[in-house]
């Protein structure tokens, strides 16, 4: 009982992660400039957590999640002006990153994306 209790106390949580797929000497850069965007992210009301993560053993994987409190929060903040960095180097790889967004009703990718801008306020 207390597990269930315990996935039922998180489920209004929702994360953002994206993975990226970079030659192995450009995953330096990226990762600083991930690292930042996390220490900007950490102080924003709603957000729980931000990592960053790399593994250089078969290609250059870069890893970015976001978990905020509610879906509203993460909402906000695909809605932010800062938001357009993370689109920004989404678009500035050879290769397009794998997107998620893990919402209470499901998983979702890219479209959300779109749907929350284009409903921004």
């Amino acid at each position: 009982m207390n597990w269930i209790s315990g996935v039922h106390m998180f489920s209004t949580r929702v994360r953002m992660t994206i993975e990226w797929f970079v030659p192995v000497g450009q995953t330096r850069p990226m990762t600083m400039t991930l690292h930042s965007l996390a220490a900007d992210m950490r102080t924003t009301r709603g957000c729980v957590g931000c990592s960053v993560s790399t593994d250089i053993s078969n290609r250059g994987t870069v890893r970015y999640t976001e978990e905020w409190q509610t879906e509203e929060d993460l909402r906000r903040r695909v809605r932010s002006d800062s938001f357009g960095y993370i689109v920004a180097l989404m678009e500035d790889t050879s290769d397009p990153p794998s997107i998620e967004f893990r919402l209470a009703r499901g998983t979702r990718g890219l479209d959300f994306i779109d749907e929350v801008r284009a409903t921004a306020p």
